[in-house]
């Protein structure tokens, strides 16, 4: 019988944009906006005056938060103090879960289609249905993909349940080579009622992913090994999360019984696998501070140089996660090397705990690796992209050429993007440059007469992209020709699109304008025609999407700073977006993916309405 390795083949991690520091808890702390941090009681202590000797400038906070409890910083998704109505709008668990997940299959080089299976781990999910682990799919999947997903609603022993998982649905399936096992939370959003120092110097927000490979065995054993997961019923009342999301933690009991339950699963885990400590090159443990990580290593016999808490000084106890960011931080490191030996135990939040063995493979290669090209899954797609002279055009063709998708530009006018565009197109095999000027009706018709016999699987107008650019002498006369031609060309087009349409609107759809502009009047006319599209375009499996784009500094030329001022407040934008070839990756995405990352998506009847995510959401 074929014997097999169970390898990490990648890694993956994101964590909240705000660094929350131990100074600025030192600070709120002085402000009377923390509680339970008395800076006298360590002043006097004889251990923090020895301290003092070495390290003269730390202050009583920094002791006691840095060194004692071994928390340097942590990242929240909301700049602290974490408030309701700031999280609301926020990034969530989800975001941070997509990015880590991208991450990860690059890192590993496998496309999302050679994942076999996906297991999520959240006490912090964005909604409560459906779970976390299939609306992340959709970022990332076509939707005729069947592969499973798995929603758990585990804490600190979320990463260990989710390998074991793995294990076990691989030793069931044989033709399964590679399932992706992530965990992410937002701590930060319970603690908002919460006033105790030792809450927010404990726990951050970030999200970790890896991919687990099944590879032949060959000579040895490498990757997975032992794997044990146990539950502790005594710790069942002493920390979780309540009915109102709040934070409960008796940091006494859970110690009593985190350390003894630590040490045994570790005990147990080397005794499967017959190893001895001395023979462990290093622990990788759930990051719960040094409080019990300092116990369990004096109390096993272990040398502290051993014990990785990289992790925890960096982004803080972020439950389930913390053993996947570790890893993934030893690999960005570099310090995963081949035949090193890891033991990662964990025990938490409901009285779950155990721990694995790992040791490092000679390679990271997973099963069925190949190299992975950008948009993978455009390969022998046909793809018409309207009014692409102008600057979003030319980064969208800069992306495509480097596809295998077959494109036609359509440009409007003569100018320096039509010649860019020329030199890209002539420089590809699968794509060309349709020159025909679409100002009106008439010659919209005559457009869709010269196009009668092609067919596409998905049409993109970007044709508000080059209004914003490049205007009209008369705008409010030349805006209602535009509309006219938009309309019948979306009307002309339908019957020859088979997957997506995309439509890009324009930021100023949103805007608190006492008077619609001319450009709002055409975006919001068009708007309204292609909801009513959609309903037919569903009905032959046709998916219509209605884009609105944040407010890009390249796009906004045209405009003046009364309506730059309208569009971003509509947006709800603190500042000019400046990264465009971002917008142009999200605009390919939806092409072919249900959900994009960084965009918020809700339904007008069978219509997705996208829009960027700005600074703030609705």
């Amino acid at each position: 019988m074929k014997e097999f390795n169970y390898i990490l083949s990648g890694f993956g991690h994101a964590a909240g944009k705000y660094e929350v520091t131990n100074r600025m808890l030192e600070e709120a702390a002085e402000n009377d906006m923390l509680d339970g941090f008395n800076p006298e009681l360590i002043k006097h202590s004889k251990n923090y005056q020895a301290y003092l000797k070495e390290h003269p400038d730390v202050t009583p906070f920094e002791y006691f938060v840095g060194y004692k409890m071994g928390f340097q910083k942590r990242h929240h998704v909301t700049p602290w103090p974490p408030i309701k109505q700031n999280q609301d709008v926020a990034e969530n668990s989800l975001d941070l879960l997509v990015e880590a997940v991208q991450k990860t299959l690059d890192n590993a080089n496998l496309d999302a289609e050679d994942i076999d299976g996906w297991i999520v781990s959240t006490v912090s999910p964005q909604e409560q249905a459906p779970g976390i682990a299939a609306t992340l799919k959709c970022y990332f999947t076509k939707e005729d993909n069947i592969t499973p997903a798995m929603t758990l609603t585990s804490g600190c022993a979320g990463f260990n349940i989710a390998l074991r998982r793995s294990l076990d649905y691989f030793r069931s399936r044989p033709d399964v080579n590679n399932i992706l096992i992530a965990n992410t939370e937002t701590m930060s959003h319970f603690l908002n009622r919460k006033r105790d120092f030792v809450y927010h110097a404990t726990f951050g927000d970030a999200a970790a992913a890896a991919i687990i490979s099944r590879v032949p065995k060959k000579d040895k054993h490498e990757g997975v090994g032992a794997i044990l997961n146990h539950h502790d019923l005594r710790m069942i009342d002493f920390v979780g999360v309540d009915k109102d999301w709040n934070l409960y933690m008796d940091g006494g009991a859970v110690k009593r019984r985190a350390v003894p339950n630590l040490i045994s699963s570790s005990k147990e885990v080397l005794k499967r696998d017959g190893w001895k400590l001395d023979d462990i090159d290093l622990v990788v443990p759930h990051q719960t501070g040094n409080a019990i990580l300092h116990t369990v290593a004096d109390e096993l016999g272990l040398s502290k140089e051993k014990m990785y808490q990289e992790a925890q000084k960096e982004y803080g106890n972020v439950s389930g996660t913390t053993i996947p960011i570790a890893l993934s931080l030893l690999q960005e490191q570099g310090r995963l090397k081949p035949g090193m030996k890891l033991l990662c135990p964990t025990a938490g939040v409901g009285g779950e705990y155990g721990a694995w063995s790992y040791v490092v493979p000679e390679s990271m290669k997973a099963a069925g690796n190949k190299v992975k090209k950008p948009h993978s899954r455009l390969k022998n797609k046909k793809l018409l992209i309207l009014f692409a002279d102008n600057a979003l055009g030319v980064l969208l063709a800069e992306k495509l050429i480097e596809t295998e998708v077959e494109v036609e530009f359509h440009v409007n006018n003569d100018n320096e993007y039509k010649n860019k565009l020329e030199e890209l197109t002539n420089r590809s095999e699968n794509s060309n440059l349709i020159h025909y000027q679409i100002t009106s009706s008439g010659e919209a018709i005559q457009f869709l007469e010269k196009m009668e016999k092609h067919e596409w699987d998905y049409v993109m107008n970007i044709g508000l992209a080059s209004e914003t650019i490049y205007g009209f002498t008369d705008l409010a006369e030349a805006t209602g020709n535009i509309q006219e031609a938009f309309d019948r060309l979306s009307r002309g087009l339908l019957p020859k699109v088979r997957q997506t349409m995309v439509a890009v609107g324009h930021p100023l759809e949103n805007a608190p304008l006492i008077e619609p502009t001319p450009i709002a009047s055409v975006a919001n006319g068009w708007h309204g025609l292609a909801g009513s599209m959609a309903g037919e375009a569903i009905s032959k499996g046709v998916r219509t999407v209605w884009f609105i784009p944040a407010v890009y500094r390249e796009l906004t030329h045209y405009m003046s700073k009364k309506g730059r001022i309208a569009a971003m407040k509509g947006m709800h934008q603190e500042a000019l977006w400046e990264d465009i070839d971002q917008l142009a990756e999200r605009l390919i995405r939806s092409l072919y993916l249900l959900k994009v990352a960084h965009t918020n998506d809700r339904y007008e009847g069978p219509m997705i309405l996208r829009t960027d995510a700005c600074a703030f959401r609705k």
